[in-house]
């Protein structure tokens, strides 16, 4: 009978003690960040020695692994964890690991080189042999890779590898698919010498080997191996029942997951037996988790595509970018829109709707993210603003037929005074529609919070006596203007504007954008056009701006901020931040906007406090100055505080 093995210390901190005495132990990997800014050049590398080796057969095979590794990590999000808001890994995991995810693949592609050049039959037998080869390398991989893997896994689990290797892959307690790819580099090597017998020995013996069997081998480990790094619970008798033979030869996700929580058990590969051997199999099952029911929604917030820098954010194409922020490709802007265009509208060929990863509020309530499947084009072309309306009316009415959901909240481009007059013509049209006139159906902009979020940033700023402000123009900005103008009397506000929209001795206007060179600081509530600042700061000769604090959404980078010799710091605000676990909200309520993790937009949390609040008055049109102090002593007794900049 196996001996299960004690309980250890927690494995939160097992990484940290594993060390030996009277020895000086090298850290691992992990206390440095990797430098990917040249994994591109690694991966094109091999190009180099075209007339060396036939290099289709490597570029075949990494890509193929690359794809595969990534729907695999796509399927994951959509059928495991998306709805899951219990299930939320943290923003420095996410990095850390995706420095990494992918370098084994850069370097067997270089194995892959070499070996082809010393060895060109090991991957250039005839075709009519890959059936043969495929089966010695499946053979091998039983009775030598299997128990070559257990013996050295337990050698990286000795303290002094432990430390300086293995515990990098170790730090993720929660994993993905796609840990199961991320080890500290020396450790490479490693699992090139271990997993290299599988189609090795085979090419040894027999003679024979091709590159389809080893590139097909590769791809089934990587499937295989980020199987056992899900988070899907297997009951089946199959796979777990004591008598069946499948119990010793397959893995599940929760015989993994079991020694990355005990670290000193459950050391095998794909093949549990060989831990029933050697008395380290230890038992372990998943926690049983209490989640709101699925049918549960009570709120939506209708967000709106923001450009082609943020789809390249959503989890169905890596979950790794999540909390990246929005990047700008080479393409100019309107390029960059009408691609996204093309993609919204084939999209829309298959669905009308994007729907983000739900999360649960004050433990009690159950929001989602809804995106339409618009594109930044539509909403600058006043022919489709009917359309957009009547999509919402449309997502409203399935929302509730489904769900039984009555709030909803408006992203920014969807309460454009422009589309519905922020939001008041939207109203309307509920009160209208057949279905949901009688549905007691809230519309929020959240634009209360986001007021007293803007006023709160720039009141907090030391010494701050005057400021520049483009953008001020709309309902956001003149509430701002009218509450800082009363509680600093003597603030000067210089507004980049045509139109006079405020009146007060405190309050002047500038038609000439490279006026904000005067100022220390910018408030910026309106895009601009990149062209537009590169001629601003081009016709300054001296420059005093130090901050630009910009809540557009989504802020576009400035790149005529390189070419400025001063430290001119561009910061996102227009953002609440609590701590870590907060209670208050669970699950992915902040990804997908190019912002870090525990922030939220304060429209999207006004909208959250009406909700459980039960408002049954709609948020739209003009902002109640008064209730401002209000919904920010709510924020704050709810953990959230604006972003913290240093402005000396």
């Amino acid at each position: 009978m196996c001996k299960k093995p004690e309980p250890e210390q927690d494995a939160s901190t097992t990484v940290q003690a594993a060390s030996t005495k009277g020895k000086q132990v090298a850290p691992t990997h992990s206390a440095q960040k990797r430098n990917t800014d040249y994994d591109l050049l690694v991966f094109l590398g091999p190009l180099l020695l075209w007339k060396v080796t036939p290099l289709w057969s490597v570029y075949a095979v990494a890509i193929a692994r690359i794809i595969a590794v990534h729907v695999i990590l796509s399927l994951h999000y959509q059928f495991v964890d998306k709805d899951n808001y219990l299930n939320k890994l943290s923003q420095k995991q996410l990095q850390r690991e995706k420095a990494d995810y992918l370098t084994g693949y850069y370097l067997h592609m270089w194995t892959q080189v070499g070996l082809q050049i010393v060895f060109p039959s090991m991957f250039f037998s005839e075709s009519s042999e890959i059936w043969g080869c495929a089966k010695e390398a499946l053979l091998c991989h039983f009775l030598i890779v299997e128990p070559l893997y257990y013996t050295v896994h337990r050698w990286l689990h000795v303290p002094e590898t432990m430390k300086s290797m293995h515990g990098f892959h170790h730090l993720s307690i929660n994993t993905l698919p796609t840990t199961s790819l991320v080890q500290n580099f020396r450790e490479h090597f490693v699992y090139v010498a271990t997993f290299g017998p599988a189609f090795f020995v085979p090419f040894l013996v027999m003679g024979r080997q091709h590159w389809l069997v080893v590139g097909g081998y590769l791809v089934a480990f990587d499937v295989v191996n980020s199987w056992g790094h899900t988070n899907v619970r297997v009951r089946n008798w199959l796979l777990t029942g004591d008598y069946s033979p499948l119990k010793y030869l397959f893995y599940t996700p929760e015989f993994h997951l079991g020694h990355h929580a005990y670290f000193n058990a459950n050391y095998s590969l794909f093949v549990p037996g060989w831990d029933y051997m050697f008395g380290t199999y230890r038992e372990y099952k998943k926690k049983d988790v209490q989640l709101l029911p699925q049918e549960q929604q009570d709120f939506v917030f209708i967000g709106h595509n923001g450009g082609l820098g943020h789809l390249l954010t959503i989890p169905e194409l890596c979950f790794y970018n999540i909390y990246d922020e929005y990047i700008r490709t080479f393409l100019p802007v309107k390029v960059e829109l009408m691609i996204m265009h093309a993609i919204c509208m084939t999209t829309k060929l298959f669905c009308r709707f994007y729907y983000c990863s739900r999360f649960c509020v004050a433990n009690e309530y159950i929001g989602r993210v809804i995106c339409l499947v618009r594109s930044p084009w539509d909403y600058m072309s006043p022919k489709s603003y009917h359309a957009i309306n009547g999509e919402m009316i449309k997502l409203m009415r399935q929302e509730h037929e489904k769900r039984g959901t009555r709030f909803f909240g408006l992203g920014n481009l969807n309460k454009m005074k422009q589309l519905n007059d922020g939001g008041i013509e939207l109203v309307k049209m509920v009160q209208e529609d057949e279905y949901l006139k009688d549905k007691n159906i809230r519309v929020w902009t959240g634009d209360t919070t986001t007021v007293a979020s803007i006023f709160r940033q720039i009141a907090d700023i030391p010494n701050l006596n005057k400021f520049f402000y483009i953008g001020a123009g709309g309902k956001v900005g003149t509430a701002v203007c009218e509450m800082l103008v009363r509680a600093k009397p003597n603030l000067k506000i210089r507004i980049f504007s045509r139109n006079h929209c405020l009146e007060h001795p405190n309050i002047s206007y500038s038609t000439d954008l490279s006026d904000m060179c005067e100022y220390k600081v910018v408030l910026v509530g309106k895009a601009l056009p990149g062209a537009t600042y590169s001629k601003a700061f081009e016709e300054a000769t001296v420059c005093k701006t130090r901050f630009i604090l910009d809540y557009t959404v989504p802020a576009f980078p400035i790149a005529a901020l390189t070419k400025r010799p001063e430290n001119i710091q561009h910061i996102r605000i227009g953002l609440l931040k609590t701590y870590p676990n907060n209670p208050f909200l669970k699950g992915n309520y902040d990804v997908c906007m190019s912002h870090d993790e525990n922030c939220i937009v304060p429209c999207h949390f006004g909208c959250l406090l009406n909700t459980i609040q039960v408002r049954e008055t709609d948020e739209v049109g003009e902002i109640d100055q008064r209730d401002v102090e209000k919904v920010w002593q709510i924020a704050v007794a709810r953990g959230f505080q604006n972003i913290y900049i240093n402005y000396d």
